[in-house]
């Protein structure tokens, strides 16, 4: 589970343009994140719109579900993930992102192996890891 936490702040850039962005900080275990952690993973186009994500930000409207993920390009919608692991997040994650990018001919290449540190949300960062429930 602690694995998780090494994305915190990741972004990795695809061919065309697109990013991937993680989020993730321990918090205390609770009825809506019994696994103790906050996350958010995101594909972004090249304007930074966010084009689906994965997280727990937040709960789902009539669910009692907090995991969730929002659709490719409909992102205001959004659809309860049964989180099963960390290491099936990442999967499911990466399968999401390389579905989209079959549907928009985009190529689901990395640009580079290098890790890029997300300095917009840095400010944020302090914030959120203070999240307790």
């Amino acid at each position: 589970m602690l694995r998780l936490l090494d994305y915190h702040r990741r972004r990795y850039w695809l061919v065309g343009g697109w990013s991937l962005r993680f989020r993730v900080f321990e918090v205390e275990g609770s009825n809506a994140r019994p696994h103790g952690l906050k996350y958010s993973f995101s594909l972004h186009d090249v304007d930074g719109t966010r084009l689906l994500g994965y997280d727990n930000a937040h709960g789902v409207a009539q669910v009692q579900a907090y995991d969730h993920r929002h659709r490719f390009r409909r992102t205001r919608e959004l659809v309860p993930y049964r989180f099963v692991s960390s290491d099936q997040l990442i999967v499911d994650f990466f399968d999401a992102v390389e579905r989209a990018c079959k549907l928009e001919g985009m190529e689901f290449e990395f640009d580079h192996d290098e890790v890029e540190l997300d300095t917009q949300i840095e400010a944020e960062d302090d914030d959120d890891a203070k999240v307790t429930e």
